[in-house]
């Protein structure tokens, strides 16, 4: 990414995604994700607030997981290539340098969707 791109909540981007493996180690992983942090962040910090997006169904999945469905006009303003879900209880702070490049964004429905599953998962609701 550009060093001058400025983020916008609601952008899906491709990131390194940290996570801990199941040994207890840190790794990371390229995956899309969700600008969720707001401009206050990003005129302030080199940093972005993001939340994981999955393209793997879980059996059960939470109310503060957003489905993004193939072919609608959700996913495809997303750039999202199959059916996701936006984890809003899997947040992560990274430099915006951990972000390779933008993938769409979503619409200002979708963004109020997530908004809702993020105050469910940060207990603002």
């Amino acid at each position: 990414m550009s060093p001058h791109w400025r983020p916008q909540r609601g952008e899906v981007v491709l990131v390194n995604f940290p996570f801990v493996d199941t040994g207890g180690q840190a790794q990371a992983k390229v995956r899309p994700a969700v600008v969720v942090s707001g401009q206050i962040v990003h005129r302030t910090t080199a940093e972005v607030l993001i939340a994981a997006v999955s393209s793997r169904p879980t059996s059960q999945p939470l109310p503060t997981d957003y489905e993004i469905t193939v072919s609608t006009p959700e996913h495809k303003r997303a750039g999202l290539r199959k059916t996701s879900w936006v984890k809003a209880s899997n947040l992560a702070n990274i430099p915006r340098s951990a972000v390779t490049r933008r993938l769409g964004r979503l619409t200002p429905t979708g963004l109020k969707e997530l908004d809702k599953c993020l105050k469910l998962a940060l207990g603002l609701s």
